[in-house]
């Protein structure tokens, strides 16, 4: 079962959600494929301080950090 999910600031730590879109401009579209975050990905969210404006996630393995603003770009379900 699936939940349309586009506020990405819902989505709790080690909670799953998979790619359903990514908008934004097209740098950021290329720098997210490039580094393995594409429609149908599974992404993790790791754990972000409330303090700072970046977002850590995992997606095959891979570790990463992303402005909150550019994080809102990508359109999720989460899984449930």
């Amino acid at each position: 079962m699936t939940v349309e999910n586009r506020n990405k600031s819902e989505l709790k730590i080690n909670d799953q959600a998979v790619v359903v879109e990514i908008n934004g401009s097209t740098q950021l579209q290329q720098y997210l494929l490039s580094n393995g975050v594409g429609i149908g990905s599974t992404i993790i969210k790791n754990y972000s301080p409330k303090y700072a404006q970046l977002v850590n996630f995992t997606v095959n393995g891979k570790m990463l950090s992303l402005r909150k603003s550019d994080f809102d770009k990508i359109v999720t379900q989460q899984t449930l």
